[in-house]
């Protein structure tokens, strides 16, 4: 696989974090993710397509062929995924993602200790802490 992880680093220091809202509207996709950041500190990371394509969810131990390529040891949560992902690595069924795979579109992974989402999109995604209450 050929990733690049982008956005904040999160805590290179072992801890669990998960996704616990995914949010479909007009206005785009937003993720929000419970985890530590580089400093040590809990704090909500908000991920925002503003389109997409298409998405899926999936718990991370679904996904043992992703971690066993070491593609993913950046202190990210969210990747760009550039080969060997969800439209243009795993094997699919015939007539499965034929628009997204003639047209290129972009893909990324939102990664955390529990589930994990892969998103097609045109769009970078806008990713920030938001403040602690």
């Amino acid at each position: 696989m050929e990733v690049q992880g982008i956005g904040p680093n999160q805590s290179s220091e072992r801890h669990e974090s998960d996704i616990f809202s995914v949010s479909d509207s007009k206005d785009g996709l937003t993720i929000l993710i419970d985890t530590v950041d580089e400093t040590g500190i809990r704090r909500d990371l908000k991920i925002h397509f503003k389109f997409t394509y298409a998405y899926r969810y999936l718990d991370e131990g679904d996904l043992a062929y992703y971690w066993a390529t070491d593609a993913f040891r950046d202190n990210k949560h969210v990747f760009r995924i550039f080969s060997g992902g969800w439209s243009n690595g795993e094997t699919l069924e015939n007539g499965i993602l034929t628009i997204s795979s003639v047209t290129e579109i972009p893909e990324w992974f939102i990664a955390t200790t529990n589930g994990c989402l892969n998103v097609l999109s045109y769009n970078e995604p806008e990713i920030q802490y938001l403040p602690n209450a």
